[in-house]
């Protein structure tokens, strides 16, 4: 199902490349927030600095994950209610429910990570001029 799942990947990229801009965009402002938590933790920051900052990032990160949320959700799925004859070419070929949520999770999971992973390098710099 793998195979297949990256096979269906190829023939329909615009849907993958939504999808992972969707996660890159989330996963680089939710890194970014979370940078504003890592340094309020810090040693040498004073206890007024730190309550300022874990209180923005908190609400502003908060807010940001939600929405972030519910980007991605909904871009997954608009992908999978796109594939519905696709879907259920699979079904009467004899693929069972569990299988096919195997590959539309693996789409997911694939696509979740590669979007964190491009997200490390813009959410640095960001979470850096976020503090400046």
């Amino acid at each position: 199902m793998l195979a297949l799942a990256l096979r269906s990947i190829r023939q329909r990229p615009g849907r993958f490349l939504a999808t992972l801009l969707s996660a890159f965009l989330g996963a680089a402002v939710v890194m970014t927030f979370n940078s504003m938590h890592d340094t309020a933790g810090q040693d040498g920051v004073d206890a007024v600095s730190s309550e300022t900052l874990g209180t923005a990032a908190g609400v502003v990160g908060g807010y940001g994950t939600l929405l972030v949320f519910f980007a991605v959700a909904s871009t997954l799925t608009v992908n999978v209610r796109q594939r519905t004859a696709e879907l259920e070419l699979l079904r009467c070929s004899g693929a069972t429910p569990a299988q096919i949520k195997r590959m539309v999770v693996g789409e997911a999971v694939a696509v979740a990570l590669a979007g964190a992973v491009l997200a490390v390098g813009p959410a640095m710099l960001g979470g850096r001029a976020l503090l400046e």
